[in-house]
């Protein structure tokens, strides 16, 4: 064993308190998703995620500020999933436009139902305005441009929209079978990614074009 390898024995273990605490977490996240799905973000009170979770509201905010607190923390982990595809969109070489609308797709099917809690959601304070996102979507599309044309940037837009409307349409359709949006998963199902990145690669290419990195 190297001097830079570690075996799980040998990694620190997790004090128990700071294991329930990040549970604790999770499960206030989670029921906060389910409220905000079902009755929008000024629908739901501090007070009906504690009495949902079965905590006092002292006890939920020892974990959030604030209600925002909460939206912010629920985003995080997709708006740093698009930041680094906003990253690796701007190295060069540019990565093939299928790895790129294939990501986005990826990122977007996995957050379906909190982007439509949410993002979607007027009362929600700074929802899809947000600066961050339009700069990272802002650098994807650039990556698709083949060079800076006004045709070129359109059908990169298209591309874009394609992918993000195919992508929203086939995950959020099962929202109503699964009876919350919150409860409709994020996961395309065998066939579905194939079908949506070749819709958005036929948009970038043009007419007459097949779905080709």
């Amino acid at each position: 064993m190297g001097p830079e390898e570690l075996s799980p024995s040998a990694l620190p273990e997790v004090p128990a308190p700071a294991r329930l605490a990040g549970a604790t977490r999770d499960r206030i996240l989670a029921v906060a998703l389910e409220r905000f799905a079902a009755h929008g973000y000024a629908g739901t009170s501090v007070r009906d995620l504690a009495e949902q979770l079965g905590v006092t509201k002292a006890a939920l905010y020892y974990h959030f500020s604030s209600k925002e607190d909460i939206v912010e923390a629920l985003l995080e982990p997709a708006l740093a999933q698009l930041r680094a595809l906003g990253e690796r969109a701007t190295a060069r070489p540019a990565p093939p436009a299928s790895e790129l609308l294939g990501t986005l797709v990826d990122i977007l099917a996995r957050n379906a139902p909190l982007i439509r809690a949410l993002m979607a959601d007027p009362s929600v304070p700074h929802r899809a305005d947000r600066p961050e996102i339009k700069d990272q979507l802002r650098a994807i599309e650039r990556a698709l441009a083949e060079e800076p044309a006004e045709a070129s940037e359109l059908r990169a837009r298209a591309a874009l929209g394609a992918a993000q409307h195919a992508t929203f349409a086939t995950v959020l359709a099962r929202a109503g079978a699964a009876g919350s949006p919150a409860d409709a998963g994020g996961v395309l199902l065998e066939g579905e990614r194939e079908e949506i990145v070749g819709a958005a690669l036929r948009a970038l290419r043009g007419p007459g074009t097949t779905a080709s990195p």
